[in-house]
């Protein structure tokens, strides 16, 4: 039967490259977060924050993040607050965190006042988050079209309702994020940021797109400055935000608090720790072998098995192991191959065919490996089972 415990196996920390001529950002030093109503907050010691990311920040993801960056805030997924208040499901997965979990946000999205306040109270009293995050910029067609997310952009009045009534229902710092607007038509996020101050959040973060712009390519980064310039609460900045670089970019540049990191980190846990890394020293960080990729690729997909269930943990990974596989001849195919598995075996022998094309010295002493366990077993994990503290 495959270890599931083996997910604790020591990950490869790339290794520091050359200083790069950029310098790294001022002021990094740790930051407080607080309630404007109950005083009570947190210290941002890292100035890097994983954004929320549907599908993709659960807490198996997290604790990958937490392996290399023990410090950042990190956010849950997007959790409908409809959803909690009306099923009482108060310890669905979703809502799992481990004590490595901290410092962590719980997202919230809703555009009812007493479902929200609901949904907070029951998440801090169960849970005891850093913050609560409320989503009012999310693009998506179901989430805007329940008057959730982004929609909240066009009703400043609601929104500030939301804000107000959720920052004096619980302790712990409200903060909000948001886009720049609906559309081209409609940049409000000066007016939005401003609202939101007023009304409570203890810090902002601003999404530099339109909602009209999705995901697409785009955008505006000196939105940053102008929203900064306006506001007494922190500011973090997000939107295609990927590099060491682009992080000590916008925060030499625009003067904001931080920098929320979100797809630049899908199938790169070690992220957050390369931006931290060079903000702190200046110095770039060697990209991780693949190999190392290899490893974390495995230690998701059994976390996952572990957390959900085979079955259900490794469909859901479907999704996610492509992204780990790039930088060599053949990547895609392999891709394509991984969005079909069906077990924790078939990960493991794809994982060893990689290393097997591209490493093949490696791949001669697989009893070095971490999922060679997994390729002799003839039993398979089926049951659901604790997740292993820290992954």
């Amino acid at each position: 039967m495959p270890t599931l415990h083996s997910a604790q196996a020591p990950l490869y920390c790339p290794t520091t490259a050359p200083a790069c001529q950029q310098p790294p950002a001022q002021a990094l030093a740790p930051l407080a977060v607080r309630s404007p109503h109950s005083g009570q907050g947190f210290t941002l010691a890292s100035r890097v924050v994983l954004a929320p990311m549907a599908g993709v920040t659960d807490v198996v993801f997290r604790a990958l993040v937490r392996r290399f960056s023990p410090k950042a805030l990190i956010c849950t997924e997007m959790i409908s607050s409809n959803a909690l208040v009306y099923s009482k499901r108060w310890n669905a997965p979703i809502l799992a965190m481990q004590a490595t979990d901290e410092p962590i946000a719980y997202q919230l999205a809703a555009h009812r006042v007493e479902v929200l306040v609901e949904a907070a109270q029951g998440i801090v009293q169960r849970h005891n988050p850093q913050s609560i995050d409320l989503n009012m910029g999310c693009p998506v067609k179901k989430i805007t079209g329940n008057f959730e997310g982004c929609s909240l952009m066009r009703d400043l009045d609601l929104a500030a309702e939301l804000i107000g009534a959720v920052s004096r229902a619980v302790s712990v710092p409200v903060t909000v994020k948001f886009r720049l607007g609906w559309d081209d038509t409609s940049k409000n996020y000066v007016d939005f940021g401003q609202m939101a101050q007023d009304a409570g959040a203890a810090m902002v973060t601003l999404h530099a797109r339109t909602r009209a712009q999705g995901y697409k390519p785009g955008v505006d980064w000196e939105a940053f400055g102008q929203l900064k310039q306006a506001l007494r609460i922190p500011v973090i900045g997000n939107g295609d935000i990927i590099t060491p670089h682009d992080a000590a970019f916008v925060l030499n540049t625009y003067g904001i608090d931080g920098v929320m990191i979100g797809r630049g980190c899908q199938g790169e846990p070690w992220r957050l720790a390369q931006v931290e890394h060079y903000l702190a020293t200046g110095e770039l960080q060697a990209p991780p072998s693949l190999l190392e990729r290899l490893s974390c690729a495995w230690q998701h997909v059994v976390g996952m098995a572990t957390f959900k269930g085979e079955r259900h943990g490794v469909r859901e990974m479907r999704g996610q192991l492509p992204w780990y596989i790039k930088g060599f001849e053949g990547a895609p195919a392999f891709r394509g191959q991984l969005t079909q598995v069906g077990s924790v075996a078939e990960v493991a022998a794809l994982l060893h065919m990689i290393l097997e094309k591209t490493e093949p010295e490696l791949a001669r002493t697989p009893q070095r490996l971490p999922w060679w366990e997994a390729m002799t077993s003839e039993t398979k994990p089926t049951e659901q089972q604790p997740l292993p503290f820290g992954v």
